[in-house]
């Protein structure tokens, strides 16, 4: 069986989890079916095109964002396209990140403003969207580029279903569907709903809900995914089936972290924006310092702009036992598990959680948000509902203070983490494509 998948390139400073899902199941597809990828471009590669703007005071920086190359072919029978897309890209954040996002009121303003009056058109074909952003992140005109070459690309190809990863892909999925009248499959690995907290009719949720009722089956990173696809998306449940993620381990891993020092260290791990629940983790980290002194709270991922945790209520109270780490690598991620004492994932909204799972596999008891597709298969570890701060700081507490607790956890999750593997999902997923084939 031929099949073309539009996905992600693992990028740690882009794409984080999706990508690694995607190269995950990727690579064990590959090896039972005759696969092509397609790729949005993680690096810039620069072309000259004719566009006209409404507008003549544009500067040279503005024009050379502007003037974006569109292919680069990779080695291996894999696509990459020069179009820079954000699988996480927010049409609206939710309100309280502005408390520790720093961006300046004054570009904001300059930005929308100049959104209104700059228009493009290029000369030898229509833009699917009249207005563009070329102060900014242009992602409605980066998905109509996206798409167009997709088709032009495919033209060349030969497949017998197409599989499309996330939104950004979606309407691209369409137009091959269409075009070919081949079976499309979409898989979502997170929804306009987690990033928000709700579906509040924006352009991004109506692709979503356009391109999966015009999917021939949905495939969900989670049963809470699915649930959300039903309940806010209209889909039928007979629509949709859920296959789980796995591991995706480094290169190398440094397993030689001491846990067992004078400190208790507490691990959050993940984009620091709305649905991952930071201002959460912090009042956690409060509550938990209020019974005991001698605990370290990490924080790694990178977030919107620069993290300001000053801003977030409650801070200045833990600050002395706080570290941001920033961006790390996965590397040196997997070696913050092994020297860690517990992960605590206080997601609002997450539609799986590979973090919760890795540090399972790592040996590092977790506390996990009931909002999560990983309490679907971590089942036996200690959950709250995410808004329940106190009960995250007594089960942390409960580990600390509970070696034997602790053991158990660890155990328990290794049981029921150990069925999964990319080679099992991809067996999965094959499944789906030789049923619509």
């Amino acid at each position: 069986m031929k099949v073309l998948s539009l996905a992600w390139k693992y990028h740690p400073s882009i794409t984080s989890g999706v990508g690694v899902a995607c190269e995950g199941l990727n690579n064990a597809l590959s090896k039972i079916v005759e696969l092509t990828v397609i790729y949005p471009a993680v690096s810039s590669v620069q072309i000259e095109e004719e566009v006209v703007l409404s507008s003549e005071d544009l500067s040279e920086d503005q024009w050379k964002q502007i003037e974006t190359e569109y292919i680069e072919l990779v080695e291996g029978g894999v696509i990459e396209l020069a179009v820079r897309l954000d699988p996480y890209f927010v049409s609206k954040q939710r309100k309280y990140i502005n408390k520790y996002s720093a961006t300046s009121e004054k570009n904001e303003t300059l930005s929308e403003k100049s959104v209104k009056e700059i228009k493009i058109k290029k000369v030898t074909e229509k833009l699917l969207f009249e207005e563009v952003d070329v102060f900014g992140e242009s992602v409605k005109d980066k998905i109509f580029l996206y798409n167009r070459l997709v088709e032009e690309l495919a033209d060349n190809i030969h497949f017998d279903v197409i599989h499309a990863h996330d939104w950004m892909t979606f309407l691209a999925g369409i137009a091959l569907k269409n075009k070919y009248q081949k079976p499309l499959v979409l898989h979502v690995h997170s929804l306009e709903y987690d990033r928000v907290g709700h579906k509040d009719a924006s352009w991004v949720y109506d692709i979503e809900r356009f391109a999966m009722s015009r999917a021939d089956k949905v495939i969900s990173a989670s049963n809470y995914t699915k649930g959300i696809i039903e309940s806010n998306y209209g889909l039928s449940q007979n629509h949709i089936e859920t296959i789980y993620n796995a591991i995706t381990l480094p290169g190398s891993i440094n397993q030689n972290g001491e846990r067992n020092g004078d400190l208790f260290r507490v691990l959050f791990a993940g984009r620091i924006d709305g649905n991952k629940g930071i201002e959460y983790f912090i009042d956690i980290a409060g509550k938990v310092l209020k019974k005991s002194k001698n605990v370290e709270f990490i924080v790694v991922g990178r977030g919107f702009g620069n993290v300001i945790f000053e801003e977030i209520d409650g801070f200045d109270e833990l600050k002395n036992n706080f570290r941001y780490m920033g961006f790390v690598e996965r590397e040196a991620l997997f070696e913050l598990y092994s020297s860690s004492d517990v992960l605590c994932m206080p997601s609002i909204s997450e539609p799986f959680g590979l973090t919760a799972i890795e540090a399972a596999f790592m040996d590092l008891p977790v506390v996990l948000s009931r909002k999560t597709g990983a309490s679907e298969i971590l089942n036996r570890t200690l959950r709250a509902d995410f808004w329940d701060t106190s009960k995250f700081a007594s089960h942390i507490l409960s580990i600390k203070e509970n070696p034997k607790l602790k053991t158990r956890i660890i155990s328990n999750n290794r049981e029921d983490i150990a069925n999964l593997s990319w080679d099992k999902s991809a067996k999965k997923v094959l499944e789906i494509f030789k049923r619509l084939v």
